[in-house]
């Protein structure tokens, strides 16, 4: 079916939506012609019995209608779990089919009473509609009519629009439990990451990229900030469980596909130096990338990234051999680094001073020596 194919079908079916409404609106228009036939003293008494009469009429057809129109849910099959499963709750599906069968039933057995019932009800209205010769057959015409108007709006509102209201409520829930799911299995697989030192089996990166990238932003922010701290509190003190946390930053990458939080290569970068058996090479390629995108998105401080990054350089520059080509570049970047972390207060600490790193104390000597 086409696009306008199916805008005309939804056009189409919407229309009584409109249609039914306006019927009863007519049927005011009818009780207000009927009412200027009585007398001007009762007029509003009478107009008012007319509405609440028509009133009543299509509440009680709307909500036989809706008995009637109610859908019913499609269970599908799944395959047997270990775990507790739950279905939706159809409780106001069997209430309906069974005052339905009742509803049908007793009108079935009793239809023979239906006409002396009518009639009853005629005369019983002819007195508070103005008693006029025409109050019967009004009264009993506006129940009929209302109650017929009444029961197809809400018998074709729950046959069309209320599967649509039920859908997208499901869709909701469905999005929240996926949410949830995806929230509860990133932050399992990092407490497992981040305790294999116990005994326990860590997550390959595999695992590890997809739960986090899968998670929400705010369960990101979560595991970074658990990561971070472990790496922080544990980066001189116990260097084999801060090297647990370089597979978290790396899955928090692999989840920043735009490259918008820089603190996650900063981190990933200063955990691969501070390792067992530092990555010096691999840290000073995520630290650059931590500065390409703080200076990228403009955010002011952050130096301790070059101060590091020139400790990173030094290791790699008294690896090289004298005469090697990349000594000079090398050696000019690592200089560059150091007076760009000069200029922030915090990284100046790790150039300078009584807590300044002893590789760079030592290379500034060199330098000036």
């Amino acid at each position: 079916m086409s696009n306008k194919d199916n805008g005309d079908s939804q056009r189409g079916s919407g229309r009584w939506i409109i249609f039914i409404p306006a019927l009863g609106c007519l049927g005011v228009a009818a009780i207000a012609v009927y009412v200027l036939q009585v007398s001007s003293g009762v007029r509003w008494s009478v107009f008012g019995t007319a509405v609440a009469i028509a009133g009543a009429a299509g509440l009680a057809g709307g909500i036989v209608g809706f008995l009637f129109g109610i859908p019913h849910t499609v269970q599908a099959t799944a395959a047997p779990t270990s775990g507790t499963q739950y279905q939706g709750n159809t409780n106001l599906e069997q209430v309906s089919d069974w005052l339905t069968k009742i509803i049908v039933g007793v009108g079935l057995v009793q239809i023979g009473r239906a006409l002396p019932a009518l009639s009853k009800l005629a005369k019983n209205m002819k007195a508070p509609l103005g008693g006029l010769a025409s109050s019967s057959a009004f009264g009993l015409a506006l129940t009929i009519s209302y109650a017929v108007l009444g029961f197809l709006f809400l018998y074709l509102w729950a046959r069309e629009k209320f599967p649509r209201e039920l859908q997208a409520a499901a869709t909701i829930q469905e999005q929240i439990d996926k949410r949830e799911s995806a929230q509860s299995n990133a932050l399992s697989l990092v407490n497992r990451q981040l305790s294999s030192l116990k005994g326990g089996v860590p997550p390959t990166q595999d695992e590890l990229n997809q739960a986090i990238t899968t998670a929400p932003d705010s369960t990101r922010l979560q595991i970074f900030n658990q990561a971070e701290h472990a790496r922080n509190v544990n980066w001189d003190k116990d260097k084999p469980l801060m090297a647990l946390t370089i597979p978290v930053f790396r899955g928090l990458i692999a989840a920043d596909t735009e490259n918008q939080y820089h603190r996650n290569h900063g981190s990933l970068g200063w955990a691969l130096k501070d390792q067992p058996d530092p990555q010096w090479q691999a840290a000073s390629d995520e630290l650059t990338t931590a500065i390409e995108i703080r200076d990228k998105l403009k955010v002011a401080g952050w130096k301790l990234y070059e101060a590091n990054r020139a400790l990173c350089g030094i290791h790699l520059v008294v690896e090289l051999t004298t005469g090697d080509p990349r000594v000079a570049s090398l050696s000019a970047a690592i200089n560059q680094d150091i007076a760009a972390a000069r200029t922030d207060d915090y990284a100046k600490k790790m150039i300078e001073g009584d807590e300044a790193n002893v590789d760079i104390r030592w290379w500034i000597s060199q330098q000036h020596g």
